[in-house]
């Protein structure tokens, strides 16, 4: 038989009313936490550093052979760092070749010029004024081309000098030739005054028959002799002629000659001007630098002497100015959760957990179709998650992020109380057995 105190209550009642009592308000206190708290609700998703938005490519236009390297795996460089520098010995040499074709040809023009304007002095290009100051090697082309200057100009002066003399032989020539004419005028006037008074005589028959004959030879005699001067003074006036014609070819002949190889020579200079310019752009391009400030990885040289490919990279740079982009895959049956702006929690398995605080990025794009994993079989939706620089600098001294890099991702999708987590698998079963009883 059961015992009851003196009030006829029994002595378990008091213990099992104030365990009811607790289970109640316990039910009570959890259902009013469970509808007014709120817990954030996230998207997890397996996420990784994009590699090809996140670097820059250091790249050489012609390529090369390495001289010297700089830069190291894991090195943290600024723009402007020397970071490789290729062997520049054929380019050089190729330079200096073309640099002489090109100091020649300027040379050669300047003595063109001068023979073309008929000066008594070459005014050479400035800059291979400037060069051949300090090119001993310049200088003699310089040198050379003055003498040949001189040369010619010399060898011009003995022809016109030459041709000049002969004019004034002729010249002189046809004075004498003047001088001849008018004696024999004077003769002539002379014998025809005689003749005709030996021909009154002889009509008279004072004067013998043969005088007047003889007389009247000597005339014609006097007449044959004008005939040759005056012929050979028009020989001599066609030749000065002649020599004239050739003075002025000499002077026209030499300004033609100059214009010509100068026409042809400038078309070369032209030539030899483009390409020098071209191979002083190609030996500033054998130091290759930094084009951003941030950290080289993927360094694709193994030692001096290495060839280069023209614009192969040589090696990567992971800008420090640049937000990176982490690449999530948000399961297809959560994509509806996450849209474009929602803020991301991201976490970095290869960091310690302990001492490396969690960073905040947000969603800037959803990949419009679904990816599919060919391995796993996996359906999943690529969402791009920039991190920006601010968050970047809130990691421990050492930690540095690089493209590659794992990450765990949780995407915020909102706050919702600990029912509706309760409640939904039911409310959702519901709803299915509805629609299957329909």
């Amino acid at each position: 038989m059961s015992r009851k105190s003196d009030t006829g209550i029994s002595p378990t009642f008091v213990p099992m009313l104030v365990g009811f009592g607790t289970i109640i308000l316990m039910l009570g206190g959890f259902s009013a936490w469970a509808m007014r708290a709120e817990i954030d609700g996230a998207v997890m998703a397996p996420g990784r550093i994009v590699v090809d938005r996140n670097r820059q490519a250091v790249q050489h236009l012609d390529g090369g052979v390495v001289d010297k390297i700089f830069v190291q795996e894991g090195d943290i460089v600024s723009a402007g760092d020397l970071l490789v520098m290729l062997d520049p010995t054929v380019s050089l040499s190729e330079l200096k070749i073309v640099e002489g074709q090109l100091y020649e040809l300027m040379a050669r023009r300047g003595r063109l010029e001068a023979e073309r304007e008929e000066r008594d002095t070459i005014t050479f290009d400035p800059i291979l004024t400037e060069v051949a100051d300090r090119r001993p090697d310049v200088q003699a082309l310089v040198e050379g081309q003055e003498r040949l200057f001189r040369a010619r100009r010399d060898n011009l002066d003995k022809s016109v000098t030459q041709l000049a003399n002969q004019k004034l032989q002729l010249e002189k020539q046809i004075e004498g030739i003047d001088a001849q004419t008018v004696a024999l005028d004077r003769q002539d006037a002379l014998i025809k005054e005689e003749t005709t008074t030996q021909e009154t005589l002889l009509e008279k028959g004072l004067a013998q028959n043969s005088r007047v004959l003889s007389l009247r030879r000597e005339d014609a005699r006097l007449a044959g002799l004008k005939g040759e001067l005056t012929s050979r003074r028009a020989e001599a006036m066609e030749r000065i002629s002649e020599l004239s014609i050739q003075l002025l070819r000499l002077h026209t002949q030499r300004r033609e000659e100059a214009i010509s190889m100068l026409r042809d020579l400038q078309y070369n200079e032209m030539e030899a001007t483009e390409r020098r310019s071209a191979l002083l752009t190609l030996l500033e391009r054998m130091d290759i630098r930094a084009p951003v400030s941030g950290i080289a990885y993927d360094v694709r040289l193994f030692g001096p002497r290495s060839v280069i490919k023209p614009a192969d990279p040589i090696l990567f740079i992971i800008p420090k100015d640049r937000p990176l982009i982490i690449a999530a895959e948000v399961d297809a049956s959560d994509v509806n959760k996450v849209s474009p702006n929602q803020e991301v929690i991201l976490r970095f398995s290869a960091f310690d957990m302990r001492s490396t605080p969690d960073l905040i990025g947000r969603v800037t794009r959803v990949s419009p179709d679904v990816f599919n994993d060919q391995q796993s079989g996996r359906s999943y939706y690529r969402t791009e998650v920039e991190l920006p620089k601010s968050e970047i600098e809130k990691l421990p001294e050492g930690q540095i992020l690089i493209p590659g890099m794992p990450a765990q991702t949780f995407i915020r999708t909102g706050e919702h109380s600990p029912m509706d987590y309760l409640t939904k698998p039911i409310t959702r079963y519901f709803q299915k057995s509805m629609r299957d009883g329909a």
